[in-house]
Parts: C-alpha cells; sequence; structure tokens
C-alpha cells in the first residue's frame, strides 16, 4: 500500500504550462482513468479533457471550479504527503479486517478530474477536485477505502465490461454483481465511519434512517421484478437500475451485509465475499424481505 503523487503533480505542471497534456494522459494513474473509462463507455481523449478544462461535455469530469479549488486542492496534497504512511497503515488495517489474507499491493494516486474515486487494476485515483475531499480531508480516507474494496473485489471476480451485457440474464447478474462489488465498498469503511461518528455521507444517511431504507429496501425488489419480467428492458433502463439517483446496488447491497454479519457473524461476510454474486444473492437475499 503506498500514496503516490505523480499524477496530481503532473496535471498541475500541465496547468502552470510545464508540460503537455498527452504526457500528463501517459502517468499510469491517467492511464488507470482511460481504462476504467474504456469499461463504461467508449474511453477517453486528450480532447475529452480539453473539453473538461474549458467546462464542455465530456468524459472526462470531475472539474468543476477547478481554477477556484486550487489553494484548497494543494492544501489536501500537503495534507496527504504528511499523513501518508499513517493512512497507509489505517487502510491496510480495515482491509484486512474485512478480508484478512488478501494481498494489499494497491498504490493510491491522487489525481484531478475523473470520478470522485475509482478502484481498477491495483491501483486506485481519488480526484482532489471534490468538494467533499475539500471540506473534510477525512471523507478521502473513507473514499480510499471504498474504493481500495473495488480493487481487491476484482481480484477475486470476472467484471464484465458494460459492452459485454446484451440479454435480460446477463443484466440481472450484472445488477447481483454490482450489488456484491458496491455493497462491499460501502460496507468495508463501515465500521470507522461508525467509530468516528462520520455517518453525514448521502449512502450512510439512508442506511441509518428507517424510513429511508425501507423505500430502498422496497425498490430493490421492484428492481428484482424488472429485471425478470419477459420483456427487455432499454439500455437505458438497466442502468438507471444499477447505477441510478436511489443508489440501490450501493445502498441495498451494504444493508444485506448489515444483516448477513447480524445473522451470521462477520466470518459468514468474509465468505460471501469469495461467492459468485449470483450465488450471494440467491443464499441471502432472503434477509431483505422484511
Amino acid at each position: 500500500m503506498r500514496f503516490d503523487f505523480g499524477g496530481a503533480k503532473q496535471f498541475l505542471a500541465y496547468l502552470d504550462g510545464q508540460t503537455l497534456l498527452g504526457q500528463v494522459l501517459d502517468h499510469p494513474a491517467y492511464k488507470t482513468v482511460s481504462r476504467h473509462a474504456q469499461m463504461f463507455g467508449a474511453g477517453m481523449t486528450t480532447q475529452d479533457v480539453g473539453n473538461a478544462l474549458a467546462g464542455k461535455p465530456s468524459p472526462f469530469y470531475g472539474l468543476k471550479r477547478l481554477k477556484d479549488n486550487l489553494p484548497g486542492i494543494m492544501a489536501l496534497l500537503d495534507f496527504l504527503d504528511e499523513r501518508q504512511a499513517e493512512w497507509c497503515a489505517i487502510i491496510e488495517a480495515e482491509l484486512l479486517h474485512l478480508f484478512p489474507g488478501k494481498p494489499l499491493n494497491i498504490t493510491i494516486y491522487p489525481i484531478l478530474g475523473y470520478d470522485m474515486g475509482i478502484g481498477l487494476n491495483g491501483a486506485v485515483c481519488m480526484n482532489l477536485n471534490c468538494a467533499a475531499y475539500l471540506s473534510a480531508p477525512m471523507e478521502f480516507l473513507f473514499y480510499a477505502i471504498h474504493e481500495c474494496t473495488h480493487v481487491i473485489y476484482e481480484r477475486c471476480h470476472l467484471i464484465p465490461t458494460l459492452a459485454e451485457i446484451c440479454t435480460p440474464v446477463q443484466w440481472r447478474s450484472y445488477f447481483n454483481l454490482w450489488t456484491q462489488n458496491e455493497g462491499f465498498a460501502v460496507y468495508a469503511p463501515l465500521r470507522m465511519r461508525e467509530k468516528l461518528g462520520a455517518l453525514d455521507e448521502r449512502d450512510y444517511q439512508v442506511l441509518f434512517n428507517m424510513p429511508q431504507l425501507e423505500i430502498h429496501r422496497k425498490a430493490y425488489w421492484h428492481a428484482l421484478e424488472r429485471l425478470s419480467g419477459e420483456q427487455p428492458l432499454s439500455r437505458d433502463e438497466y442502468l438507471e437500475i444499477c447505477f441510478g439517483d436511489m443508489r440501490l446496488t450501493y445502498r441495498i447491497g451494504c444493508e444485506l451485509l448489515r444483516r448477513i454479519e447480524r445473522a451470521h457473524g462477520l466470518e459468514a461476510v468474509q465468505e460471501a465475499f469469495l461467492m459468485d454474486s449470483d450465488e450471494f444473492i440467491a443464499r441471502y437475499q432472503f434477509l431483505l424481505l422484511e
């Protein structure tokens, strides 16, 4: 487990006119971002980054108010640099609590732009130009744990690209996979969040609000009904179910793991991580019936 600040520093150098954008995107952090963009869309080009910097629509996003946020970004970089050894130890401890024996050779790249965090191919890329991190740096730590969980998950499970998902049966399995994957990612920092009283983040607000959780639980069962219907849905409808505003895969996935731990203990949660996602849902979804 280590931090690598090279991606952020190269992007800042580009903003200062000291290097070319192509050289920035050749950094391992931005190569990871490009691979992620290819998994979920058409990929990312130099022009896409230029469009994002100009405030135009782009698959490379996450640069809103960048100029105004630069002083805060520099301060956050310094903050992370001072605490990198301490925070690596904290992240490792939380991950090993949940995933004992799993290798933690993960590089965390603070960068500028794209999603608030992604975990892919042994790397985690975290966007410093994120309002949550700039206002509360501990959120960076919590989300690093979240994204590291995705890295460990992909080492144990085959994750198809979005382009490979075509049939209703495949979409149902895809929904199950992300319910397991995102569920664990939300669950992984929960122990630390509870200990520190840091439960204001949007997913945890739902998990600790019984009326809201009940709405999401019913929405989950409705989503399964739609996924199991005889008529196929449109691609946009499938994507809304998997990744829409209700974030069912995140919130209900985590809630399912909470219920597994309450009913069967932490060891059952650890075993559930290694299950095939369809088997995981088939075995445990009854816990969401009430």
